[in-house]
């Protein structure tokens, strides 16, 4: 489960083709420009966020309001900006790592 806020935007691809011939002609992306997007669990996405192509976004982490989000998100992470950029790194929970050391 992941909690997305109101006008967020996730994009799989450019929407059109590169080359300007193509756009002309009215071609579709062509399927090697689409990438797909990883959302983790108990992902926060803020308000009006912009999530491009071939992005993961890393379990239990944050994306502040009006982000654009061009690379990928580590887990345990709040990120913000136009490009997002990590702002903090979150305390990973107790179970987790318990669970990582055995």
């Amino acid at each position: 489960m992941c909690l997305l806020a109101t006008n967020v935007q996730i994009f799989d691809n450019d929407g059109h083709p590169i080359d300007a011939a193509q756009r002309r002609a009215s071609m579709l992306t062509p399927p090697e420009a689409i990438k797909p997007v990883v959302i983790g669990d108990e992902v926060w996405i803020g308000n009006g966020s912009l999530i491009l192509k071939g992005v993961t976004i890393g379990d239990r982490s944050i994306v502040g309001a009006r982000s654009v989000v061009t690379k990928d998100v580590p887990p345990d992470t709040i990120v913000a900006g136009n490009p997002a950029r990590v702002v903090k790194e979150l305390v990973r929970p107790a179970e987790l790592v318990v669970e990582a050391i055995g």
